[in-house]
């Protein structure tokens, strides 16, 4: 069996996170699933990354979509330095 990395994202706005993008180059994005009720606010969910990511690098752009449609501006995060990450 393969590990499983993950992370955690805190959401501290008042909005539920409906969807999470990732990108090295921020450039080319791929989503991560969430669960059918998002990350709602004030709450925590762990995020486990794909397999393929394993030998990715440390630093990834991320960007977040909000219940009304509206997104974070994408931030690059070092997910092997913290792997906590709050958005609000």
């Amino acid at each position: 069996m393969s590990d499983q990395f993950t992370f955690t994202v805190t959401n501290q706005t008042e909005q539920t996170i409906t969807e999470l993008w990732v990108s090295v180059d921020d450039e080319e994005w791929a989503s991560f699933t969430l669960n059918e009720s998002g990350i709602p606010s004030g709450e925590t969910s762990t995020i486990v990354w794909a397999e393929y990511t394993n030998d990715s690098p440390c630093e990834w752009y991320i960007s977040a979509v909000f219940e009304d449609e509206s997104e974070t501006e994408s931030a690059l995060f070092n997910f092997c330095e913290e792997p906590d990450l709050t958005i609000g």
